[in-house]
C-alpha cells in the first residue's frame, strides 16, 4: 500500500517538476543548467517505483517510472522512509539530513534537483504543510491554480540554457 501511495505522489510530483520548470523562473533556470542528456530518477529501494526527467533536445520532460539510466540517482532507503517526504511530513532537505536516502551522481546536479524540488514543494502543498516542511518555503511567482493545471495537462517544459534557447 505504501508503495502505491509513493507511486501516485510520484505521477504528480513528476509532472508538478515539469510544470513548475515552465511557470517559475528559478526552475527553469536550474534545469536550463543542465546538460543535454541528464537524466535524473528518484527511487525507493528496493523494488521502486521511481520517477524520473530528462533533458534531451531543449525539452525537459518528466519519463515517468520508465526504466532509465539515470545520470543523477536519489533513492530511498525504503517506503517507510519515503512515505512522509512524499506527504509532506518531511521536506526532502530534512530527507537528506536524516540518512532517509542516498544520491549516486554529480553533487552539483543534486544540489540543483533539491533546489528545485523546494520550490516544486511550495506549489504543489498547500502554505500550512510548506511552512512546516520547508525550511524557508519559497515564494511562489505564479498562482498554485496555474501549477495545478499545467501538472494536469503537460510532462514537459521547453529548456531554456543559459545564453539562449536550446
Amino acid at each position: 500500500m505504501k508503495r502505491r501511495i509513493i507511486a501516485i505522489v510520484f505521477f504528480f510530483l513528476g509532472r508538478g517538476f515539469a510544470a513548475c520548470a515552465r511557470l517559475d523562473s528559478r526552475v527553469k533556470r536550474e534545469v536550463g543548467r543542465w546538460a543535454d542528456g541528464t537524466v535524473v530518477t528518484l527511487r525507493v529501494a528496493p523494488s521502486g517505483p521511481q520517477t524520473s526527467w530528462s533533458v534531451k533536445g531543449g525539452v525537459f520532460r518528466h519519463v515517468g517510472s520508465r526504466s532509465v539510466e539515470p545520470t543523477l540517482l536519489v533513492t530511498f532507503k525504503n517506503a517507510d522512509g519515503a512515505l512522509p517526504v512524499f506527504l509532506g511530513m518531511k521536506g526532502v532537505l530534512q530527507a537528506f539530513a536524516e540518512h532517509r536516502s542516498t544520491l549516486a551522481g554529480d553533487i552539483s546536479l543534486g544540489m540543483s534537483v533539491v533546489r528545485c524540488l523546494h520550490i516544486v514543494e511550495g506549489y504543489l502543498f498547500p502554505a500550512v504543510m510548506t511552512r512546516r516542511i520547508l525550511p524557508s518555503p519559497a515564494r511562489r511567482e505564479k498562482p498554485m491554480i496555474a501549477a495545478y493545471a499545467l501538472t494536469i495537462a503537460t510532462s514537459s517544459a521547453p529548456v531554456f540554457v543559459e545564453g539562449g534557447a536550446a
